[in-house]
């Protein structure tokens, strides 16, 4: 026969038991670089950086890389051909949007002055 308890484990034994059983928040620092936040001893999600050492590369980075190589061979096929092209050169997406609002924007909060 297995060993059985000679008498009753109440609710709150068992509770104050498991009173430290619950999830703590990671703890978030400010990255150097780009001043995001990110998990403390680790490389930035961001930026790739680790302190002032690039440790890997990020999405943005590769995008950026693609579009040069783009650039580039654009450029060599020109040179070999002789003809130089009038349009605008092929722009990276960058990852911040800006947001262009009218002139006039505010105009309305001015006239209760």
């Amino acid at each position: 026969m297995a060993a059985l308890p000679k008498k009753k484990i109440s609710k709150v034994r068992s509770k104050t038991r498991r009173a430290h059983w619950h999830a703590t928040l990671p703890t978030l620092v400010v990255c150097a670089k780009c001043k995001t936040k990110k998990p403390a001893h680790l490389a930035c999600p961001e930026c790739g950086y680790y302190g002032k050492a690039k440790v890997w590369h990020t999405k943005a980075d590769k995008k950026i890389a693609e579009a040069l190589r783009l650039q580039a061979k654009q450029a060599r096929s020109e040179a070999k051909s002789g003809r130089t092209k009038t349009e605008k050169p092929i722009k990276p997406k960058e990852a911040k949007k800006i947001i262009k609002t009218p002139k006039a924007a505010g105009s309305e909060y001015k006239a209760d002055e």
